[in-house]
């Protein structure tokens, strides 16, 4: 019984793990400035997202330009004449699933309203590890129930 316990605890454990489809603790993040357009592409905790592929589309969604962040994670290009919006696309290959998206409008940036967009909201900390508690429990939960449900069966 206990192996039985054991075993599908391991098979949740493992499809949890599959269908995971973003990390938020290694969340990709974007900023970048305007003038010669210049992005940064990091991670939640700070750290620079080295080498990553870049792809900027036009406002039309054609591709503009391709090239690869620096090791401080930025990337810069040159303004096209006469388009207003760019989509900045980051895919950090070295980390498969880590990727990022914003777009940046000339006309808001201008404003102040387009520097410091990032590719999600991110949650606060404390936020996150209720959350992953929550999970836990959960997880634990459907465990019990499902113990209760096999004893319920032998009775």
């Amino acid at each position: 019984m206990k192996r039985k316990f054991v075993a599908i605890l391991a098979l949740l454990l493992v499809l949890s793990c599959v269908s995971i489809s973003e990390v938020s603790a290694h969340r990709l993040l974007i900023d970048h400035e305007i003038g010669e357009i210049g992005i940064k592409a990091y991670f939640e905790g700070g750290s620079p997202c080295q080498d990553a592929n870049v792809r900027v589309y036009d406002n039309e969604g054609n591709l503009y330009l391709e090239g690869v962040t620096d090791d401080e994670g930025k990337f810069s290009f040159p303004p096209k004449i006469g388009m207003e919006e760019y989509t900045v696309a980051v895919d950090a290959v070295h980390m498969p699933g880590h990727k990022a998206e914003t777009v940046i409008n000339l006309s808001q940036a201008a404003a102040g309203a387009g520097a410091g967009s990032a590719g999600g909201t991110e949650m606060p900390l404390y936020t996150r590890v209720i959350a992953g508690f929550g999970y836990l429990i959960g997880l634990a939960g459907a465990a019990m129930v499902y113990m209760s449900w096999r004893l319920k069966k032998k009775i």
